[in-house]
């Protein structure tokens, strides 16, 4: 199954892969892609989140370029990817993930709480999106281009956890240190660096950069985490 919601949007509907739909109604996640597309490793993401208890929505980011494309990981795929990722609007983006969180909250299956979890790309946006409070939590694995919207980080208006990797050439020490200086106080947010762990740990459908270690710790800690921020009182 590839893209299977439709999304709607200013310009008409936005594609996405939608996974964890049940009788009772469950907290949402959108999901939030790296450069690649809503590809087999967004859609794993998402069931993988979804099988914790979750309903999960991950929009098509790349819609207002390339609607539906799903790049692996050659050479010449990533250069494709990049090459989208340079032409994305921004401010389209924000508009794409405001419209996708929307919708989810609205779904008959989600309870109405929403978290963005993003990887990459998608972790750059799960911290604007809950720096615009789109968010009730958000969860960013590996954001890009920190030093950009480094003042965000200041005024997050719902709790974020951050999981970056050592050793991420997208992420050097002294972003890494901006991340942490940022965080420092704790509470209600958390900034976890996994130690060996290169960019894109999670992915485990790439031939390169997965760390299962770092994988499966992430992934567990971000269960709880948005679980503990999204409580019911």
């Amino acid at each position: 199954m590839m893209l299977n919601f439709q999304i709607p949007i200013e310009e008409g509907t936005m594609s996405g892969y939608f996974s964890g739909a049940a009788a009772a109604r469950r907290p949402g996640i959108v999901l939030l892609q790296e450069i690649f597309g809503v590809n087999d490793a967004m859609r794993l993401a998402a069931d993988q989140f979804a099988a914790e208890g979750f309903v999960v929505l991950v929009p098509d980011l790349f819609a207002q370029i390339a609607p539906g494309i799903e790049l692996g990981y050659t050479d010449e795929e990533r250069a494709t990817a990049i090459a989208y990722w340079q032409k994305l609007d921004e401010a389209r983006l924000r508009s794409d993930v405001a419209a996708a969180v929307r919708s989810l909250r609205a779904h008959p299956s989600c309870d109405g709480r929403v978290a963005a979890v993003g990887f990459c790309l998608g972790g750059k946006q799960a911290i604007i999106a809950a720096h615009a409070g789109l968010v009730d939590a958000a969860v960013s694995f590996y954001p890009v281009q920190v030093p950009a919207y480094r003042e965000m980080l200041g005024d997050l208006k719902c709790p974020v956890q951050i999981h970056v990797g050592d050793s991420d050439s997208h992420i050097p020490p002294e972003v890494q240190a901006m991340l942490a200086d940022a965080f420092a106080e704790g509470r209600p947010h958390e900034y976890h660096v996994h130690a060996g762990a290169g960019h894109g740990f999670y992915n485990s459908v790439r031939a390169f950069g997965y760390d299962p270690a770092a994988a499966e710790r992430s992934h567990r800690a971000a269960v709880d985490f948005i679980h503990a921020a999204i409580a019911k009182p």
